[in-house]
């Protein structure tokens, strides 16, 4: 507790002037020690506010719909802008008709599932995970403790923090098998920022959400950037897209030929823009 020495220093001086003091040095003992307790409780609270400014309104909805045993979902996430020649890799997403950037939800570690526990999470019942999905960490958490679960989250302690395994999943392991490991065997990134939707309702189920990603840009070596230009000089397949920054923005749609040539996945223009849109 952050102010416990303080607490207890104003109890022992309403305490000792209640019940030892005489009539005529009470009033100033109890008047100072609830003085502190005013003086702690405002403290508390202004300190509060001001480090809770920019997400008040996040507050104060978390705080309301936990009033009505309310639940959000929170599906944590990361992403990797890898580019070559003005286009961006795509790969299709194996739950939905879209394509994206190669990346993934973080997973659930086992003293992960402990913390989430504390949390009362339960999985996430909207999209039952298997396989490689298995432990995605894709959880509904209590609305009263959802600021605690994002404050948690960002610290990236006990939880899983490398970047690597959906890389790996979907490039080297992945559909076709991509690139070859050995040119491969560690990937050098940048991280750029970390693009958080507002708490919204879910587009596709009935309930409440909140979406955020690690957006990463892939810094390749020599090698790494030789095997890259030869993929993208195979072109697209049905696994694979090279998609420019326009057609990124229009989720798919070309306007040359005045229609959806695929579906492009939201996140993944919010990826590129570094911020959230509708």
């Amino acid at each position: 507790m952050k102010y416990l020495l303080q607490v207890i220093a104003a109890t022992i001086l309403i305490v000792v002037g209640r019940y030892f003091l005489s009539d005529e040095l009470r009033p100033e003992f109890v008047g100072n020690g609830l003085g502190m307790f005013v003086l702690l409780f405002t403290v508390e609270l202004v300190y509060d506010a001001y480090t809770n400014w920019h997400r008040l309104w996040l507050v104060i909805r978390c705080w309301w719909l936990g009033l009505f045993g309310g639940h959000v979902r929170f599906s944590m996430s990361y992403l990797y802008r890898i580019k070559v020649n003005d286009k961006y890799l795509l790969v299709k997403n194996s739950n939905w008709d879209h394509y994206q950037l190669v990346g993934g939800k973080y997973k659930r570690l086992a003293l992960t599932q402990k913390i989430l526990n504390d949390f009362d999470a339960i999985d996430d019942l909207q999209m039952p995970t298997n396989g490689l999905k298995k432990d995605d960490l894709a959880v509904f958490v209590p609305a009263k403790n959802a600021i605690k679960f994002i404050d948690w989250f960002n610290t990236g302690k006990d939880r899983e923090v490398s970047h690597w395994r959906e890389f790996y999943e979907e490039l080297i392991d992945g559909k076709g098998k991509l690139l070859d490991q050995k040119a491969f065997s560690y990937v050098n990134y940048n991280f750029r920022k970390t693009v958080c939707t507002p708490l919204k309702r879910a587009s596709n189920w009935d309930c409440w959400e909140i979406l955020q990603y690690d957006i990463l840009d892939f810094v390749p070596n020599a090698e790494q950037e030789k095997r890259m230009e030869e993929l993208f000089q195979k072109g697209d397949s049905d696994y694979v897209k090279w998609a420019d920054v326009s057609l990124i923005q229009s989720l798919g749609f070309d306007g040359r030929q005045a229609k959806t040539i695929y579906k492009i996945g939201q996140h993944t223009k919010w990826a590129i823009n570094l911020k959230w849109s509708k």
